[in-house]
C-alpha cells in the first residue's frame, strides 16, 4: 500500500509539473518536450529570466525609494508633532510631573493639591510655612494673595476617637521635609515663569522652521521619481522585452501558438 501511495504521488507531481511546462511552452508534446524543440526553449526561458530578473531589481529600488520618501514624511512629522506637544505644554503646563506627596498634600512641577476635594494651588509665588502643634502639624500654604489652605498632619492619637480607629502619625522631620521640598520647587517654579514668555517664543519659532524645513522629504521624493523615470527609459529593459518578443514570436511561428510572457 505505501508503494502505490508514494506511486501516487509521483504520478501526481509528475502531472502538475507537465501541465505547468505545457502552459509555459505550448503546443504539441513534442514542442514541450522534445530535443528537437529545446533551443527554441532554452531562448523562450533565457528572455524570460532577463526580463524576470530586471523587473525584479527595479521593483526593489523603487520599494527603497519609496520607502525613503515614507521615513523621511514620518520623521518629518514625528518633528513638527513633538514641538506642537512642546509647545501646547508651554501654553498649558499643567499640573506637570509628580514630585511627591505626604498625607493630603500632592506635589507636582507646577502646584500642589490639597485636602480630599483634590484642591488645586499653583506654585508660582506659593510659600509653605511649617506650624508644630501639640496634636497635629500644619503646613500653611499661602498664595501671594494672601489665601491658600493648611494642611494637617496628625502626630499624636486623638483621645476622643475610638481605638479602633487607625490614623497615620506624622513625625516633625518629615513634614519638615516637605515644607522644604513644597518652597524649593516653587522656586523652581519662579525661575520657569520668568522664563517661559521667551522660552514659549523661542518653541513657536522652532516649530514654524521645522513645518517649512522639508529638505530631505523633497530629495527622497526627487530621489523616488529619478528612479522611476531612469527605469522607465533604461535602455537594457527594451533590449530584454525585444528579446522576449523575437522568442514568442519564433515559438509562435514554429507551433502556431503564442506563449505567455
Amino acid at each position: 500500500m505505501e508503494a502505490i501511495r508514494v506511486l501516487v504521488l509521483v504520478m501526481v507531481v509528475a502531472g502538475i509539473w507537465a501541465a505547468w511546462m505545457r502552459s509555459l511552452f505550448p503546443g504539441t508534446w513534442a514542442h514541450t518536450f522534445h530535443t528537437a524543440h529545446a533551443e527554441e526553449r532554452s531562448l523562450l526561458t533565457q528572455a524570460r529570466r532577463q526580463l524576470r530578473t530586471l523587473d525584479k531589481d527595479q521593483r526593489r529600488a523603487e520599494k527603497e525609494a519609496s520607502g525613503l520618501v515614507k521615513t523621511e514624511y514620518e520623521r518629518h512629522e514625528q518633528r513638527i508633532g513633538r514641538l506642537q506637544r512642546e509647545v501646547a505644554l508651554l501654553q498649558d503646563p499643567g499640573r506637570g510631573t509628580e514630585l511627591g506627596r505626604l498625607g493630603g498634600l500632592v506635589l507636582y512641577e507646577h502646584a500642589v493639591t490639597t485636602s480630599m476635594e483634590g484642591r488645586l494651588l499653583p506654585l508660582h509665588g506659593l510659600r509653605a510655612r511649617f506650624d508644630r502643634g501639640d496634636r497635629v502639624h500644619s503646613l500653611y500654604l499661602t498664595r501671594p494673595d494672601g489665601g491658600g489652605d493648611r494642611a494637617k498632619f496628625p502626630h499624636r492619637p486623638d483621645p476622643a476617637t475610638s481605638p479602633q480607629d487607625t490614623v497615620r502619625l506624622f513625625d516633625e522631620e518629615e513634614v519638615r521635609d516637605f515644607e522644604m521640598k513644597i518652597n524649593e520647587a516653587a522656586a523652581e517654579e519662579k525661575v520657569f515663569r520668568a522664563g517661559l514668555a521667551e522660552q514659549l517664543a523661542r518653541k513657536r519659532e522652532e516649530l514654524a522652521e521645522a513645518r517649512k524645513d522639508t529638505t530631505a522629504l523633497t530629495a527622497a521624493e526627487q530621489s523616488h521619481t529619478d528612479v522611476r523615470e531612469r527605469h522607465r527609459t533604461d535602455p537594457r529593459r527594451r533590449e530584454a522585452l525585444a528579446d522576449l518578443t523575437a522568442a514568442r514570436s519564433r515559438w509562435q511561428d514554429l507551433t502556431g501558438r503564442r506563449p505567455p510572457r
